[in-house]
């Protein structure tokens, strides 16, 4: 029962930043690729996680980073949800049956030029992951208050096409694997699901000089994006 109402709460703070819900639902732009990634949930102990895979270093893109399971849309993918699940199910071994979606976030954007859809689903506490070497060196355990702990984050500032962006480090100690570094994307949607969920109201801006200095990260995600889609399509054409 503990459970079901904790799916509950969860479920009614993601609707209203479940972009489903959308009419029209936003579509990939300047004829990107198109990804989608699971936000693997898992409660224990009535406590929230974050499974989260270490990409093979053989991999072309991102190799031994810290990433969400997930990948390119194919041709028989019906949506977005669809080619979350394949691919979890590809690079870990999860069932699509046995996952519960909650909602669909904002876009975001990975180099080069993939637009990805954050699907957020609640998987079972109990599931064991089964790497797929070629892809998954291995799989963490994260809990979600990490990404909302100062002791685990660091900043760090760099300049894109002559805006300051802010990126976000988390450091989460592994009981196996020692310390691993989370950042970028991932980072950013961890601690955006972090902060919905836990209700956490401390915001940084991903822009060091946006002009909304009390913008929620759901609209600093999305100023974002469309700054990086605009900036790489108009670059990609010179």
């Amino acid at each position: 029962m503990a459970e079901a109402k904790i799916m509950a709460e969860i479920t009614n703070k993601l609707s209203s930043f479940d972009i489903r819900n959308c009419s029209p639902y936003p579509e990939t732009k300047y004829g990107f690729k198109r990804a989608a990634v699971l936000l693997p949930l898992m409660l224990k102990n009535d406590e929230l996680y974050l499974l989260l895979t270490k990409r093979s270093k053989n991999m072309r893109n991102h190799p031994s980073t810290v990433s969400f399971p997930g990948g390119m849309r194919e041709e028989n993918d019906l949506s977005d949800v669809d080619t979350a699940l394949r691919e979890a199910q590809e690079e870990i071994g999860l069932k699509p049956n046995t996952v519960q979606i909650v909602a669909v976030l904002t876009r975001g954007i990975t180099l080069p030029n993939t637009i990805v859809y954050p699907v957020v689903g609640m998987i079972p506490n109990d599931f064991v992951p089964i790497p797929n070497p070629v892809e998954v060196d291995y799989t963490i355990v994260v809990p979600l208050k990490t990404f909302l702990d100062p002791k685990c984050v660091r900043y760090s500032e760099f300049k894109f096409r002559g805006r300051s962006i802010v990126n976000r480090s988390v450091f989460h100690q592994d009981e196996v694997h020692g310390v691993e570094v989370i950042w970028g994307f991932t980072a950013n949607y961890c601690t955006f699901l972090a902060k919905i969920i836990l209700e956490n109201e401390d915001f940084l801006a991903i822009f060091n000089d946006s002009t909304y200095p009390l913008q929620n990260m759901a609209s600093d995600l999305v100023e974002y994006f469309d700054f990086i889609t605009s900036t790489s399509a108009f670059n990609s054409k010179l």
